[in-house]
């Protein structure tokens, strides 16, 4: 069992943690830290005090990228800047390279991945030293410079987002109100080899599972999902308990039948009680122009059971409550003859009900019903019926095609108003928080193993250009880069904008910085 016996258990490949961090850097979830540090020299003159401090900028100057390691561990490297005031108002820059050790944990509250950063370590560190600081005042530069890098990013930058939301609380067709959503518990993270971690958890207060039995079951995909059938039959009780989805229907129709299918049958009828009636004096002619059916049936669905299959089925079980009737018209002409057809006496078209028939609190049992298992438009995975069999005992002595006329249009009837069965809530929700970016998951794989069910999808996110602060321009006359307020950025026509949010990678692939926002990479 690839899901170590937990409820959900969502896994995510390197490839798309690095993507999301690229996001996350791009739409400035790393603030700018900001903050002063008092040199502690005792004793100093109150005239001089104010050049004790030292003020400090610190941001992350590049898109973080994650490592897992085979030990199941994860490292990150940032590349941070800082700007430094010291003197009352000389400045100077510096760069710095930096592994930090993060705690990957899942956020319940925004059912999100993240990374709790715990400790940094700095590799490297660039000084654009243009005063020529003696070496003493940079040691006592990089003393500052590193409580700033840890303060920055153990307490003020305290967890970063690696992923779409991957689980949403809502199900189809419930009423608002927060008891009406999944509870998710139990959120245990595991680094599961060099390429994939995952992410554990529970629904509905169930506390089962063991994080060192989840496999990898991504197979290169971007995400994987795994679903747990006793979970799955968890969130089905839950939705069919608390569902507005109408459980009751009625349902009605009508419809013209072909006359050869039984005119016969009406000849002989009607001519045996003419022909009683009359002691063979009258002969009655008999023309059907019109036979038509009108009926109805009330359904009562009760909760289906459903069974996980090999090859994404699944088997179902259950019972429908049903109230059916139907009424039956003929339209004839009839021409009466006497003395065997030697005198017409009249001709007469007129309407009459065959049969009028009801039956009340029949019980539909489900004989045979199979279903497939799949991924609907909303990313849920739902049973669409595909078989059904089942038994319904009309008590009514009427022409088998007619009882099969009524039959087959109430199992019609079953299966189109059939509630949905809904097996799990939405996988990976098409939003990100507080963002207008949106997120598309393209299933790549569905496989029903019994216990549970496997899926896997890769990530792709548009809207990214509400953010971007570089904007590039692919026209091959111009093929320069701009920050996102340069006056040349607003020209550029929409088919031609090119979003970056690293200008780093901006001229890696070739553009050209402008001349007017960016001159110190304009060389063309």
């Amino acid at each position: 069992m690839k899901t170590g016996g937990y409820d959900v258990v969502a896994e995510l490949n390197e490839v798309l943690v690095n993507r999301f961090l690229n996001l996350t850097h791009c739409i400035g979830k790393f603030p700018v830290f900001t903050g002063v540090y008092t040199l502690p020299i005792e004793d100093v003159p109150e005239t001089l005090e104010e050049f004790m401090d030292i003020g400090y900028e610190v941001s992350v100057a590049a898109p973080p990228t994650v490592d897992f390691t085979p030990d199941h561990r994860m490292k990150m490297n940032i590349r941070g800047q800082s700007k430094f005031t010291v003197l009352g108002n000389i400045s100077f820059e510096l760069e710095v390279e930096f592994t930090v050790k993060f705690r990957p944990v899942f956020d319940q509250d925004t059912r999100q991945l993240v990374l709790d950063a715990v400790d940094a370590e700095i590799d490297d560190v660039e000084l654009n030293d243009t005063y020529h600081l003696p070496a003493n005042v940079i040691n006592r530069l990089n003393e500052v410079m590193a409580l700033a890098m840890e303060e920055y990013l153990t307490e003020d930058v305290t967890s970063v987002e690696v992923s779409p939301v991957l689980l949403s609380l809502e199900l189809p067709y419930m009423p608002p109100g927060e008891e009406n959503k999944l509870t998710i518990g139990l959120g245990n993270v595991r680094v599961l080899n060099s390429q994939v971690m995952a992410a554990a958890v529970n629904l509905l207060g169930y506390t089962g599972g063991d994080v060192n039995q989840v496999a990898d079951f991504t197979a290169g995909s971007h995400v994987g999902v795994g679903v747990n059938e006793s979970a799955m039959h968890r969130v089905y009780d839950f939705w069919w308990y608390r569902t507005t989805h109408p459980k009751s229907v009625t349902q009605t129709g009508s419809h013209e039948f072909d006359t050869p299918d039984f005119v016969d049958w009406i000849d002989e009828l009607v001519d045996w009680v003419a022909a009683v009636l009359t002691l063979g004096l009258v002969d009655v002619d008999i023309d059907i122009d019109r036979v038509w059916a009108e009926y109805g049936a009330t359904l009562r669905f009760s909760k289906f059971d459903f069974d996980l299959k090999p090859g994404n089925t699944v088997e179902l079980s259950g019972s429908v409550s049903a109230d059916i009737w139907l009424k039956v018209y003929v339209q004839i002409t009839e021409t009466t003859e006497l003395f065997w057809g030697a005198w017409d006496v009249s001709e007469e078209t007129y309407t009459v009900t065959l049969f009028d028939l009801r039956a009340n609190g029949l019980t539909l049992n489900i004989d045979n019903a199979e279903g497939r298992v799949y991924l609907d438009a909303s990313r849920r995975l739902t049973v669409d019926l595909t078989d059904l069999d089942l038994t319904i005992p009309l008590p009514w002595d009427i022409p088998e095609f007619l009882l099969d006329f009524v039959v087959d249009w109430v199992v019609d009837q079953i299966v189109d108003n059939l509630p949905p069965i809904v097996l799990s809530p939405a996988i990976i929700e098409q939003t990100l928080p507080d963002t207008t970016i949106t997120v598309t998951a393209t299933a790549t794989n569905l496989v029903i193993d019994e216990p549970e069910a496997l899926v896997t999808a890769n990530i792709e996110t548009s809207g990214v250009g509400s953010y971007a602060p570089y904007i590039a321009n692919k026209n091959p006359d111009s093929t320069e880069v701009h920050k996102r307020d340069c006056e040349w950025a607003h020209r550029i026509s929409q088919r031609n904008r090119v979003y970056y949010c690293s200008l780093e990678k901006a001229l890696e692939d070739g553009y050209d910085g402008c001349a007017f926002c960016l001159p110190e990479h304009h060389h063309r």
